[in-house]
């Protein structure tokens, strides 16, 4: 008896040609459906996943137009995505032994890599070079390597190879690193077998290899009544094809294979051999070959459900086999090309576009003019995750939510955010961010309605966390809290400015005690976690246990209940993953909790949650594996470049080629041949567009092999038309990027009301006032002050503040800096403004050397000068009226020394490079100016009117020098002359020029009229005024100053 095998070619839709050759008799010439409800009931199928089980289904009840049936038995096989589906039959007939959970395997082959070093030492005969690699020490090392000596595990069993094969590899012949490797795989040859046997249990694999041999002996026994079909495999396992020939030889049986060759002939098919060529397993019919060469059966025994083909799809499928034929053969190209008219890939459209960004929108554009047609389905097939990201936001532009077989990452899932921010917060105390993104997750209630625990979190924010110097630690936030409500309450009234910042004190004492209990029950709910800071290293369900009820007292809502923390799909893939940590054995897999937030990161990433309902069913996001046997009337293959589809022949970090050639396992080009068999099925939808990006990531990106191969046979001509046919899409995605619908917005220009104008500024005020007049008008008039950063990081611009406030306490106190004494005095004030700061300790460790440094070149330039100095005044501040227009300028000097001749020399003391002397000549920065020009009007305490102004000068303390730079210069062929005297009375009058301006109707206060940089974004409202959608990067032609 011959097998009964068929095949179904690309241009057909797998699931529904099977389904109606079903039901019309030609699959199974003894069956025939005949309306009876109950015909059906008695087939059984075997598909390769569940994905393809729960479409046939459908395909099932479309092809039976509404009738009333009990549909087959199908059966997913466990090939692809679904490896394990049999693994938790553990009263599968074929194995007397139950199957170890994926998650306790895991556990005990990191525990067992953690071990290698001491197990490795203990096999008699063997020792390890003094340079082998020490054990493993971190959880989350273990957990990581734990899962890919699980996979190779799986790969061994699935396909057949006894574990006693890397034992006959030579290790003499191979690399030192190849040698340490084998050493360490010893952990699955020699000890993992022995872990099993003492555990009574076998792997996922041999439970699944079991079933699969308990339904082929089943079928050969002839216990199944009905028709038995099995379709859509291309695995090659060896359990699998036996299953295969089992079905094939039934006489009420059929195999059908997707998209066997039926073109490239017996040389072709002979050619796609592994012990001829090398890239003989990348090949689309690599699969479908060993399959039939297991059967003894020619490719032309192999019948073909081809009815109904359309000529256009019948001739590019033509075209494709000849593309893709080994590399051997294609010297049949010259010939078979000229076959191929210029209208084979009428429909097929290429589109390059330059980077990611633009092949997103043009496929999202692309699918959008599919789904124009009523009724009409479009998928993107791709295996780049990156992309298919892009394409599901940029499809949001037109309304669409395209289903995305991917579904999400439990990690990134507002659950799986709440669960990571939990772990870091409570036992990697420190990070302000993360503290603050617990506190204000929207899962985190503690009990209260939403609104209520915003706001109290708010006010946590802005009263005990930005802007102070505690230790960001969840465990202490209620102290924290109390201790600066108290600090605040304890303040004389008027002197909240000198603790709290302006944003803290908009939290109204009122919402002190909701604030302060929240603070209190956070801390609670984190104790289950903190509590084992310093405990003993424990197993992971002790672990569970203590974060389930941290995570359950975080997300209760205000009705008591944690409801919302397990809500939807969400929620419910959070359950089963705590239910699987709770529940897993005890392994002697044992680690400190300060590894618990990264082992749970390792745990947690292969757990995606998959969409429930409430998607398109007519745009689809579908990768390689789960396109496999779907059908959409427009398929868009993306991102077609080398190395991501197919992606590279990696022989993984445990085996080398040759390696898994000397053991009999697959090569590494297997994959590669998957992922071409997936790329000739897809090229059979109606029609096909094919997308790549010229460069991704700033690098050149290579095509395709497959694309390449092609092009290449197309000609230049039809390559041309389908690039044509792409580019459409190029420029309708370039249109929406452009549309002048929607026109860049202008440069804010608030004009408010001439009664809510300044009519008070500081000297330090009229530079923004010149360069960002918007920045004064946010801060003054809207009263919108930035936030303190997040536990106070003094930067530069504080440090400044510090040595000022040093400087003039030294004056202040009168002490006399040629005294025997003086660097002790200085010294000793600047202790007590450091101890009075409470810098933390990492910070001070590096300004305090640097002060004491600052100390002796102060106290040189004090001493050089000393002789021409009458009188040091410092701190000194005053204010200078402008009755004509109703305006105040005041200001406070560094420093105002008065020369024994009389005049004055105003100082301005900088820890950093600006402003320049150009820019304060200029008066672009017209600070210094302005203080020397309310000398001159007597305005500063200890000046009277009438003052000379000997110089203006910045006094740069720097880290290993002090450097004065005066304004005053005689000037040179490239610098103008500069008089102090004259530079300050004319700061003056522009000053009372520029405040009249600003007090008049139509004077806007604009953003960024003289920037210093052009690029530069980084001012306190330069995101408040948008401007980076204005400014030089919009096409907005402001310039800035360099210096």
């Amino acid at each position: 008896m011959s097998p009964t095998v068929f095949s179904i070619p690309p241009g057909k839709p797998f699931l529904r040609t099977l389904a109606e050759a079903l039901l019309s008799g030609r699959l199974i010439e003894s069956f025939r459906y005949d309306g009876d409800p109950l015909r059906l009931a008695d087939v059984t199928i075997y598909l390769p996943s569940r994905r393809a089980a729960r479409s046939l289904s459908g395909a099932f009840t479309d092809a039976l137009g509404g009738q009333t049936a009990i549909l087959p038995r199908i059966r997913p096989i466990g090939d692809g995505d679904e490896a394990g589906i049999f693994a938790a039959r553990t009263d599968a007939p074929g194995t007397a032994l139950p199957a170890m959970p994926e998650l306790e395997r895991r556990l005990c082959l990191a525990r067992l890599a953690r071990q290698w070093r001491h197990l490795a030492d203990r096999v008699p005969g063997e020792t390890l070079a003094d340079d082998t690699p020490e054990r493993i020490t971190s959880a989350s090392e273990a957990l990581w390597l734990a899962g890919g000596l699980g996979a190779l595990l799986d790969e061994f069993e699935t396909e057949g190879t006894a574990f006693e094969t890397l034992a006959d590899l030579a290790p003499e012949a191979l690399a030192a690193w190849w040698q340490t490797t084998l050493s360490f795989l010893e952990i699955i040859t020699t000890h993992w077998p022995a872990f099993l046997s003492a555990r009574g249990v076998s792997s996922e694999a041999a439970a699944k290899n079991a079933w699969l041999r308990d339904e082929t002996a089943r079928l050969r026994a002839g216990a199944t009544r009905g028709p038995v079909i099995l379709a859509g495999s291309t695995a090659t396992a060896p359990e699998t094809i036996e299953l295969m020939q089992a079905v094939a030889y039934l006489p009420n049986g059929a195999l059908v294979l997707p998209g066997l060759d039926r073109h490239i002939g017996s040389h072709g098919f002979s050619a796609i051999d592994r012990d001829r060529a090398i890239a003989a397993p990348g090949h689309p019919q690599y699969g479908l070959k060993r399959i039939l060469t297991r059967f003894a059966m020619a490719p032309e025994a192999v019948r073909h459900l081809d009815e109904g083909l359309s000529p256009a799809l019948a001739a590019r499928e033509a075209f494709l086999a000849s593309a893709l034929r080994p590399a051997e053969t294609t010297a049949l190209w010259a010939e078979e090309a000229q076959r191929f008219g210029p209208n084979v890939l009428d429909d097929v459209a290429l589109i390059e576009a330059s980077e990611p960004r633009v092949e997103a929108l043009a496929i999202a554009v692309a699918m959008r003019e599919a789904l124009e047609e009523p009724g009409a389905t479009a998928a993107l097939i791709t295996p780049d995750r990156r992309l298919a990201r892009r394409v599901l936001a940029e499809l949001e532009r037109f309304g669409i939510t395209a289903n995305d077989s991917a579904g999400r990452p439990l990690a990134t899932t507002a659950p799986g955010t709440l669960l990571a921010s939990l772990l870091q917060v409570a036992l990697e105390p420190g990070d302000p961010v993360a503290l603050l993104g617990l506190l204000k997750h929207p899962l985190c209630r503690l009990g209260r309605s939403a609104i209520n625990a915003r706001n109290a979190a708010r006010a946590i924010e802005l009263i005990a966390v930005r802007g102070t110097v505690e230790i960001a630690d969840g465990a202490d936030l209620g102290a924290i809290v109390r201790r600066r409500i108290a600090a605040i309450e304890a303040l004389p009234a008027g002197e909240a400015a000198k603790l709290i910042t302006r944003p803290a004190r908009n939290v109204k004492a009122a919402e002190y005690p909701a604030a302060s209990q929240f603070a209190e029950d956070f801390s609670a709910a984190l104790r289950p976690l903190t509590a084992l800071r310093k405990a003993e290293p424990q197993e992971l369900p002790a672990f569970a246990v203590a974060l389930t009820e941290a995570l359950e007292t975080l997300a209760r809502d205000d009705s008591g209940g944690s409801k919302t923390l397990y809500a939807g799909e969400n929620g419910a893939a959070l359950v089963q993953f705590l239910s699987d940590l709770v529940a897993a054995p005890e392994t002697g897999f044992a680690f400190p909790a300060r590894e618990l937030p990264d082992a749970i990161a390792a745990l947690i990433a292969g757990v995606s949650v998959k969409p429930r309902g409430g998607l398109s069913a007519r745009a689809f996001v579908l990768g390689t594996l789960e396109a496999r046997l779907e059908s959409v009337d427009t398929a868009i293959l993306g991102s077609l470049n080398e190395g991501v589809w197919p992606a590279g022949a990696q022989s993984g970090a445990f085996l080398s080629r040759l390696m898994r050639r000397e053991i009999a396992l697959d090569p590494p080009e297997r994959r590669i041949g998957l992922a071409a068999h997936d790329f000739w099925m897809a090229m059979g939808a109606k029609r096909v567009i094919m997308t790549r990006s010229r460069r991704v990531d700033g690098a050149p990106a290579i095509a395709s092999r497959w694309l390449q191969r092609l092009t290449t046979l197309a000609g230049p001509d039809v390559t041309r038309t389908m690039s044509a046919r792409g580019a459409a899409y190029l420029v309708a995605a370039d249109a929406l990027e452009t549309a002048t619908d929607q026109p860049r917005i202008p440069r804010p220009e608030p004009r408010p009301p001439l009664e809510s104008r300044p009519r008070r500024y500081s000297v330090t005020e009229v530079e923004t006032l010149i360069r960002d007049p918007y920045a004064l008008h946010a801060r003054r008039i809207l009263k919108l002050e930035p936030l303190p950063p997040l536990m106070r990081a003094p930067h530069a611009a504080e440090r400044g503040s510090l040595i000022h406030a040093i400087l003039a306490d030294f004056v202040i106190k009168g002490i006399d800096p040629n005294a025997p004494n003086a660097v002790e005095a200085l010294t000793l004030i600047a202790r007590e403004h450091f101890d009075r700061e409470a810098l933390p300790g990492e910070i001070e460790a590096v300004w305090w050397p640097r002060m004491v440094g600052t100390i002796g070149d102060f106290l040189a330039w004090e001493r050089a000068r000393d002789g021409d100095i009458a009188e040091r005044l410092a701190e000194r501040g005053g204010a200078s009226e402008f009755p004509s227009i109703g305006v105040t300028l005041t200001g406070r000097s560094d420093r105002i020394d008065r020369l024994k001749d009389g005049h004055l020399v105003i100082l301005d003391f900088k820890t950093g490079t600006r402003p320049s002397v150009r820019q304060a000549r200029a008066l672009l920065a017209p600070q210094l100016a302005l203080e020397g020009g309310m000398a001159m009007r007597g305005d500063f305490e200890g000046t009277k009117p009438g003052e000379i102004i000997a110089d203006l000068a910045y006094v740069r303390l720097r880290e290993r020098e002090l450097k004065e730079e005066g304004l005053e210069t005689a000037g040179t062929k490239a610098i103008q002359p500069c008089d102090p005297t004259e530079l300050s009375e004319r700061a003056i009058r522009r000053f009372e020029g520029l405040a009249a301006r600003f007090l008049k109707r139509e004077t806007a206060f604009g953003s960024r009229l003289r920037p210093i940089l052009a690029g530069e974004t980084s001012g306190d409202y330069d995101h408040l005024a948008r401007v980076k959608e204005w400014s030089v990067a919009g096409g907005e032609d402001s310039e800035g100053e360099v210096e």
